[in-house]
């Protein structure tokens, strides 16, 4: 199925970042200072990350599996490890094109993502990186979960153990091994697309927690205080990194129910 660019994507994309820049700005226009400014700078930086990938991955194309539009591809990378939000297979770009990826594909990192209840204990004996028989195990560690991940005598252990959208999140580069881990314990089988990591909900406290932060900005400007401008400049500094979280967070759920659905 051919790729093409969904301009509805790109241009939700580019008005996310615009609100993004408002933001970034917002310390360095309401308390100029050096430090407000170079916050503004730092904050910059990351919203020209989000524009690059937002013409990177404003690609589309139907599911080879089921029809359904898959979302957030490009045609410079191969997207491996992406999944239709629709049957749930496993997609990947070849020569511009998207194909099922095949059930023994091992790819260059972790694609490959199984979202974990708890510790799952003694994992399929099978590599994580090459989907082979496993020989031996390396232990990995996070947010209370520790995993004995098995790998074979010519690979090391390609696998992160993580904590994603408030879950625990195990991703491998075998796939063979990721379904046989998910079907084994009914987990669920993600995908690594740019928006996997995606909130369920929008961060409404962090908008309360930066609007609070900035009125502090306001608040400290008026006392007879040493130095207020630079302790003003700071709460806004730090209001604007809160409410960067609350943009972000509620970026995500709204492009989920007006672009991917």
């Amino acid at each position: 199925m051919n790729l093409r660019r969904s301009p509805r994507s790109l241009t939700y994309d580019l008005a996310w970042a615009s609100v993004r820049l408002g933001v970034a700005f917002l310390p360095a226009i309401l308390f100029p200072s050096w430090l407000t400014w170079t916050v503004t700078v730092l904050l910059v930086l990351g919203v020209v990350f989000l524009i690059v990938a937002a013409f990177m991955y404003s690609y589309v194309a139907a599911c080879p599996g089921c029809g359904g539009t898959v979302q957030g591809l490009s045609q410079k990378i191969d997207c491996v490890g992406h999944s239709c939000g629709h049957c749930k297979r496993f997609v990947e770009v070849e020569r511009g094109r998207l194909v099922l990826t095949p059930p023994d594909r091992a790819s260059d990192a972790p694609s490959f993502g199984v979202l974990l209840r708890g510790s799952p204990g003694e994992l399929p004996a099978i590599c994580c990186t090459c989907g082979a028989p496993s020989t031996r195990t390396q232990g990995f560690a996070v947010a209370g979960v520790s995993l004995d991940i098995p790998h074979c005598d010519n690979h090391e252990p390609s696998a992160r153990l993580r904590k994603a959208a408030g879950r625990v999140r195990l991703e491998v580069a075998s796939l063979r091994f990721a379904q046989a881990l998910g079907e084994r314990d009914g987990l669920d089988i993600v995908g690594n697309d740019p928006y996997s990591d995606a909130p369920a909900r929008v961060p409404w406290l962090s908008a309360l927690g930066g609007m609070a932060l900035t009125g502090l900005g306001f608040v400290i400007v008026r006392q007879e205080l040493p130095s207020k401008e630079l302790l003003a400049g700071l709460a806004a500094s730090a209001g604007a990194f809160v409410l960067m979280h609350f943009v972000v967070g509620a970026g995500f759920v709204v492009r989920r129910r007006l672009v991917r659905n």
